[in-house]
C-alpha cells in the first residue's frame, strides 16, 4: 500500500471508531464520522490501484481498436492520474463508437471481445466495502 493509502486507511479507522462511539450519544455526528471513515477506506483502496487499472484498460482498449481497424485517437502519454484519465476517456469514447460499428455489422467475435473487456475493466475497478 502506498503512503497515501496508509494515511487514508488510518484516517478511516479513526473516523469509523470515533463515529461508532459518538453515535451512542449524538446520532447525526456519529453517522457523519462513520460515513467519512467509510469514504476514507474506499479512497485508500482506490489510491492503491488507481494507476494500475487505468494502465491495463488503456492497453486493452488500444489493442481492441487496433485489432478492429478502428481509428486510434491521439492521446498524450503520461503517468499522472490526470494524464491517464485523459487517455482513458479518449480511448473509451473511441471504443464506444467502434463497438457501435461492430454491432451494426454483426461482428460477433469482436462484439464478444469488447464485452469481455467491459466486464474485466469493471472488475479491475472494484472496491471492497469495509466491513
Amino acid at each position: 500500500m502506498s503512503d497515501i493509502g496508509e494515511v487514508l486507511t488510518g484516517t478511516g479507522m479513526v473516523a469509523l471508531g470515533t463515529g461508532e462511539a459518538l453515535g451512542a450519544t449524538q446520532a447525526f455526528g456519529g453517522a457523519m464520522l462513520t460515513v467519512a471513515g467509510l469514504l476514507a477506506m474506499l479512497a485508500a483502496q482506490e489510491a492503491g490501484q488507481a494507476a494500475a487499472w487505468r494502465i491495463a484498460d488503456i492497453a486493452e482498449m488500444r489493442a481492441l481498436l487496433a485489432d478492429g481497424g478502428a481509428a486510434m485517437p491521439e492521446v498524450a502519454e503520461g503517468f499522472t492520474l490526470e494524464a491517464l484519465d485523459a487517455a482513458w476517456n479518449m480511448l473509451s469514447a473511441a471504443l464506444e463508437a467502434h463497438h457501435a460499428a461492430v454491432e451494426a455489422r454483426r461482428d460477433a467475435a469482436r462484439d464478444a471481445a469488447i464485452c469481455a473487456f467491459y466486464r474485466e475493466s469493471t472488475a479491475r475497478r472494484g472496491l471492497v466495502w469495509p466491513g
